[in-house]
């Protein structure tokens, strides 16, 4: 059966079976639960069947279902279940797969990060696959590589033709494979002083955090005094691996707590709360 993909959903239907197979290989599955993102109609789902303890299937279209139900019609071990994986839990679970749509791709590998869930392996966009893999200096390297290397260990598996798709993308794809790290192994880095480094990635960090000063809430001259404790302030952005940024996220809170001072914020919200 052939449906209209629908632009909202960003639907590229994977109808390669040896490539539905290769992503169900790429891991044992032997006894283990996993999670399926926008099982679409089933191909992927039959292989993760034959080889999981169980499969959960999430699809958001309503017209798939029938035809996905069709395909896993021989196996006791899938739930089907109709729902936004972006709204949906993705921990419990010993695996993450999926065919990520390009136009959500970023939201739902953060969600994926975030769940206690120690595998995934996912087709994404090639540019998508080389940006979770660049190294620093590369053109790729970007707040998504530090971001996705900080929390796993990152590799492409195959890069898969437009052609392995219906209708066919206008980019080839990558299937990646991500192994969670244990919490000891993930550094501790600044958020906002990530953020703001790759918003001028190709600058030294001194000047990338010049120039992202209101990202911070305080002045130029108190981002400045800080940025001058920094022993990496020389350095382009684009050219710190993880471990670097980790030592500059510590350096720079503590340059900031020595540089600021605390600014009281009046509320006058609390004045009822004060006794008379």
């Amino acid at each position: 059966m052939q449906f209209r993909p629908l632009k909202r959903f960003g639907q590229c239907f994977l109808d390669d079976e040896s490539v539905a197979e290769q992503i169900a290989e790429t891991i044992e599955l032997d006894g283990k639960n996993v999670l399926e993102i926008g099982a679409g109609t089933g191909i992927l789902t039959a292989f993760l069947a034959a080889r999981a303890k169980k499969v959960t299937a999430l699809e958001v279209d309503a017209r798939l279902i029938p035809e996905l139900r069709q395909s896993v019609l021989e196996f006791d071990n899938v739930e089907i279940v109709r729902a936004d994986a972006l709204y949906s839990e993705f921990s419990g679970y010993d695996a993450v797969f999926g065919n990520l749509p390009y136009n959500i791709s970023t939201p739902l590998l953060l969600k994926i990060i975030e769940s206690n869930s120690p595998f995934a392996v996912l087709m994404v966009q090639k540019e998508f696959a080389q940006r979770l893999v660049a190294k620093p200096d590369s053109r790729e390297y970007s707040r998504l590589s530090v971001l996705a290397q900080n929390n796993a260990s990152v590799s492409i598996i195959s890069f898969v033709p437009a052609s392995c798709f219906s209708p066919s993308p206008r980019v080839d794809s990558a299937i990646v494979l991500l192994e969670k790290k244990r919490a000891s192994q993930v550094n501790k880095l600044d958020a906002a002083l990530i953020n703001s480094l790759f918003q001028h990635k190709n600058q030294t960090v001194r000047n990338a955090l010049m120039h992202s000063a209101g990202n911070f809430g305080f002045g130029k001259e108190e981002i400045k005094k800080a940025v001058a404790k920094l022993s990496l302030s020389e350095r382009r952005a684009c050219s710190l691996a993880v471990e670097e940024l980790t030592l500059l996220s510590d350096e720079w809170k503590r340059a900031i707590k020595a540089t600021t001072k605390k600014k009281t914020v009046f509320n006058p919200t609390l004045i009822r709360y004060l006794p008379l």
